[in-house]
């Protein structure tokens, strides 16, 4: 497969490809950078010239060639799936060894100068960052939120989440003033159907891009002299709930982790925490 024929089939992969955006994009910045690399030195792609290419950017980090490894991988598959490899390519690429990353989360003071950055009357943005915050979701299942997924009955007040793997899940609204927004929002909105944060540019709705809601993010926390980003915030609310004695099994269903092994980064309590939950322990010895 030449650049040329390349180009043509990414760009269809890329078209058919049922991923979130921000993965579609890493998708095509590395299929167009492998397809200018291929052009530049008149190269068909085989798995010669795939190592070849690789070897040729020996500085990139673990981390950029794993992912890169993975669009390859994914592409050369559907390829082959619809008859325009032969072979793949990627079948004796090395994947790079990468140790799990260790999540870090701010202090809820930090994260409330952040909130105290967002103007009143930027209210759809106030709630979207709070929930985030106060549930633990992913901004995509956020952003992915319609009005039917609400269940707003007083005391048992609740929404279901389409996550990872399109697997469905119950996620508690257990803070009084996260409710109290959210009604309050709900109060406010000209529309009964449809995404639950609307974008409102030109006055169309829609719902919001993941872009333009990082882009707002930064420009928040910029404000607010804090280096948080959006992920940071599920990355927040899982180790307070850690930190609060929460169990492990129980954050793993509210962040909608499949694996327990994911939960356990969380693991790392605070020395806080440590010392109180030894004092405990020593009260209830010397009872």
């Amino acid at each position: 497969m030449d650049a040329a024929r390349f180009q043509t089939c990414a760009t269809r992969f890329l078209a058919e490809l049922q991923r979130s955006p921000q993965t579609i994009r890493a998708y095509r910045a590395d299929l167009n950078h492998l397809q200018m690399w291929l052009a530049t030195h008149e190269q068909v792609l085989d798995a010669q010239t795939l190592g070849q290419y690789l070897a040729a950017h020996p500085t990139w980090a673990a981390a950029t060639r794993s992912r890169k490894h993975t669009s390859f991988e994914r592409f050369a598959r559907w390829a082959i799936k619809h008859e325009l490899l032969d072979r793949d390519p990627t079948v004796l690429l090395e994947r790079p060894r990468l140790p799990p990353p260790h999540p870090k989360g701010l202090r809820r003071a930090e994260i409330e100068r952040i909130f105290a950055a967002i103007p009143t009357s930027q209210r759809r943005d106030a709630l979207l960052f709070r929930l985030v915050y106060e549930t633990g979701l992913r901004i995509g299942e956020a952003l992915g939120l319609c009005l039917t997924d609400l269940d707003l009955i007083p005391g048992d007040e609740h929404l279901t989440v389409l996550g990872k793997g399109e697997r469905k899940r119950t996620v508690l609204l257990d803070d009084p003033k996260l409710v109290g927004a959210l009604k309050r929002y709900l109060r406010s909105l000209p529309y009964t159907h449809g995404p639950l944060f609307q974008a409102t540019r030109n006055g169309r709705g829609g719902p919001l891009r993941y872009q333009s809601v990082q882009e707002r993010w930064q420009g928040y926390a910029a404000q607010a002299g804090v280096a948080c980003t959006l992920h940071q915030l599920r990355h927040s609310h899982a180790t307070e709930l850690v930190n609060g004695g929460v169990s492990l099994a129980t954050i793993r269903k509210r962040l909608g982790h499949q694996h327990i092994q994911t939960t356990l980064r969380y693991a790392e309590v605070s020395d806080s925490t440590m010392d109180a939950e030894l004092r405990r322990w020593r009260r209830q010895q010397s009872k």
